[in-house]
């Protein structure tokens, strides 16, 4: 009988083994909290052990490398720049792929706000998959997608999770001179279903539908905000949200709520799987003040031959200073150790267990309520008089 974990924490959840699998007898289902494990059907399984050969928790086919190259990167188009969660690296490598009649995955929130990979082909859909999504994807069988698009000679960008991609790479089971590769510096990831019942007390609360999660808003600057966007009595409204105003946002960031794996994974660190890495250049004012970070300043982390050819490509779309890896691993975390597992997170899954989503905010609310008060406050106070108050304060 094939075992693909024994525990939790021993599986990404990155469906290469759903892939993988010759006669369909893997399927991804979710647990108690909403997470996604494989679960093998023993009566289609021929016990041909593929599925454990592409699983990048047991396999070591598949080699991290510290990065050859790191650069503060900001795009040159201030739209895009504006839509992405940083510096907008992202839409630089689809827009090279695109242009050589490619085809980028990438993770999207669909109508009910499910995260998903889906692949475009053409720079209008590229919206599609622009910003950040604080949430596990579903990635379905994209990997076959992409293997088969390589297959017929067509450029792929594939962009996601460090798991993700060393599922893609574990899965293909081959290097592709057409495959360009680009992991997130990942926080942790929460799971769909506790991020679609959150979604379902928002509507609750504000009496809509909610149509558009925006994780990363830069209409106040590069602040930690999300703007939901829903509908109501035939009008479409928008709503900004601080992350102390929201559960979700908040306990993600503390990193309350994620997957079991995430808090021993082995790809938040130094070593890197994809061609490039891509994230925000957290204390880009100390390391490099010089650049002007009012929009956002991405760091772009080179991590294989490929992806060095591709940097003067890059600067047609891009401004790019180059830096230094050890520098722009101070202020992230994660490119040093995965996010320590927290001492709530299993009370918090067991209120959402019993009481769902309505429980689960109640409980929030207690239990930061003097900083949900002190937030709202603050926002009363025009910034200007803020500014004015700091300065008399001295800090």
């Amino acid at each position: 009988m094939i075992i693909l974990f024994n525990e939790k924490k021993e599986c990404y959840g990155c469906s290469a083994c759903f892939n993988v699998c010759p006669t369909n007898a893997i399927e991804m289902n979710s647990d108690e909290y909403g997470f996604s494990y494989p679960h093998i059907n023993h009566d289609l399984c021929i016990k041909c052990g593929l599925c454990r050969m592409v699983c990048p928790y047991i396999s070591d086919t598949i080699s991290a490398k510290a990065p050859i190259k790191a650069y503060a990167a900001v795009n040159r188009k201030k739209n895009t720049l504006k839509s992405s969660a940083s510096g907008g690296v992202f839409p630089a490598l689809a827009s090279i792929v695109l242009g050589m009649e490619g085809i980028v995955f990438g993770c999207t929130l669909n109508k009910e706000m499910k995260p998903h990979h889906i692949a475009i082909s053409s720079i209008e859909n590229l919206y599609q998959l622009q910003g950040s999504k604080y949430v596990q994807s579903d990635i379905g069988r994209t990997y076959c997608e992409v293997k088969e698009s390589l297959d017929n000679g067509i450029y792929v960008l594939f962009t996601g999770t460090p798991c993700q991609i060393a599922g893609l790479k574990t899965f293909l089971g081959k290097e592709y001179n057409n495959l360009i590769t680009a992991d997130l510096i990942c926080h942790g990831v929460a799971s769909s279903i506790f991020f679609e019942d959150y979604i379902k007390y928002l509507e609750g609360k504000l009496k809509g539908r909610v149509i558009k999660f925006i994780f990363r808003d830069k209409s106040k600057g590069l602040r930690k905000l999300a703007r939901v966007i829903y509908e109501k009595n035939g009008r479409t409204h928008s709503k900004l949200m601080y992350p102390i105003e929201s559960y979700y946002y908040k306990y993600f960031l503390d990193a309350d709520i994620d997957r079991d794996s995430c808090y021993e994974c082995k790809y938040a660190c130094g070593n890197r799987v994809g061609d490039f890495t891509m994230g925000d250049y957290w204390g880009i004012e100390n390391i490099h003040p010089e650049i002007d970070k009012e929009n956002g300043v991405s760091v772009l982390m080179v991590n294989s031959q490929k992806g060095l050819e591709l940097i003067d490509e890059i600067g047609k779309y891009m401004e790019i200073t180059e830096s230094d890896f050890e520098k722009a691993r101070l202020y992230n975390g994660q490119l040093n150790e995965p996010s320590p597992k927290s001492n709530r997170r299993d009370g918090i899954f067991k209120i959402w267990k019993e009481g769902g989503n309505v429980a689960v905010a109640k409980d929030y609310h207690r239990r930061y309520k003097n900083q949900i008060y002190k937030n709202r406050t603050k926002e009363l106070v025009p910034e200007p008089v803020i500014a004015i108050i700091k300065r008399i304060l001295g800090k």
